[in-house]
């Protein structure tokens, strides 16, 4: 797809817990997924997103807000260590003119690297499904060792 608006809707984080093959899942627990950004800024950019459908942040339930920002925390741990990243920013945006494009609720834990400002403001392009995949399992893997 051209543009990144048709590709997130139908809401594109309900269609992967559907099982549709369009996203890459890094883990799950009972409330919330991780999942690879199709649309990574850099390699490991992930989103968690709880499991059930809450636009934004004006909706999502205090119950919610908890084992969403542990579980972004232990996915910055993991990512930070297993992509070498020299830091880690948190990023979650409500409504269009905030630049949000997934109408689903979701927090980016994004790898940073010194001297990648040009490349966090630009327009990221679509990973591929190989790469987002490889991200996905080196992830899944760091996340299990940060656990031990």
């Amino acid at each position: 797809m051209d543009d990144k608006t048709s590709f997130w809707e139908p809401c594109w984080a309900c269609r992967v817990m559907a099982g549709e093959p369009v996203g890459c899942v890094v883990i799950e627990t009972e409330q919330v997924l991780v999942l690879i950004n199709p649309f990574a800024l850099t390699p490991g950019h992930a989103l968690v997103v709880p499991r059930s459908h809450v636009e934004n942040l004006y909706e999502l339930p205090d119950e919610l807000a908890a084992p969403i920002l542990s579980t972004a925390a232990r996915v910055a741990r993991a990512v930070k260590r297993e992509f070498a990243a020299d830091g880690v920013t948190l990023r979650q945006n409500n409504e269009a003119s905030s630049d949000q494009h997934l109408f689903h609720f979701h927090l980016h834990v994004i790898p940073r690297f010194s001297g990648d400002t040009e490349q966090f403001g630009a327009s990221p392009q679509l990973a591929g499904r190989a790469e987002q995949e490889a991200w996905a399992s080196r992830l899944r893997l760091a996340i299990e060792a940060v656990r031990s």
